[in-house]
């Protein structure tokens, strides 16, 4: 090995224009390489990006449905008295939507949205047995609650589709912490049954 090493060297030294030539020759085949390399690992993120943020979008609009659904339902129901035929029939589509919803949220995430937006279901729904005033007011705390995990949500839709550089300027900007800040400043006022611990 050290006997072919020695042979190169001479031969490059007594062929300085060849060296040069085998050189560029070998610089530009790595360039290839190395280009094809990261052409290959943009063009995946780039798919994985698109799939999953189209995916994303697709279950924000969903869930975004559902809600709005659940909201014009119990609406209803506190409109109607209990004495008419479809009352629990209504009752029972919205535990079915409360069922689906919860599913659709992450009873785990860090920031304890989706958590306190899934207890709040229930809550909803049991205000709909309470005057038309009172009912309002939870269905306005439900909305704003929504608003919150909504943004949230597609905030990170945002991020993912920009990548690493804009989950940086975010941090640099702070966005995400005031975000949670104002959140929490929302479950301290309007919310004392909500977690405490987030």
């Amino acid at each position: 090995m050290t006997a072919d090493l020695t042979e190169l060297v001479s031969w490059m030294k007594a062929n300085p224009g060849a060296a040069a030539t085998v050189s560029a020759a070998i610089i530009a085949v790595c360039g290839v390489i190395f280009s094809a390399f990261s052409a290959f690992v943009t063009g995946r993120r780039s798919v994985y990006i698109s799939s999953v943020t189209a995916e994303r979008s697709k279950w924000i609009e969903k869930l975004r449905s559902n809600i709005a659904e659940l909201l014009q339902l119990c609406a209803v129901i506190n409109n109607d008295t209990k004495t008419r035929l479809d009352y629990d029939e209504k009752r029972n589509k919205a535990d079915g939507l409360i069922s689906l919803i919860s599913l659709q949220l992450n009873p785990a995430d860090e920031g304890g949205i989706d958590e306190n937006l899934i207890a709040h279901l229930r809550i909803l729904v049991k205000a709909t047995e309470k005057s038309g005033e009172e009912f309002r007011e939870e269905e306005e705390k439900f909305v704003r609650h929504s608003q919150f995990m909504l943004k949230e949500e597609w905030e990170k839709v945002k991020t993912e589709a920009r990548g690493w550089i804009a989950t940086l300027w975010n941090k640099v900007r702070g966005k995400k912490r005031a975000r949670k800040c104002a959140y929490i400043r929302f479950v301290r006022e309007e919310l004392p049954w909500a977690s405490k611990g987030h």
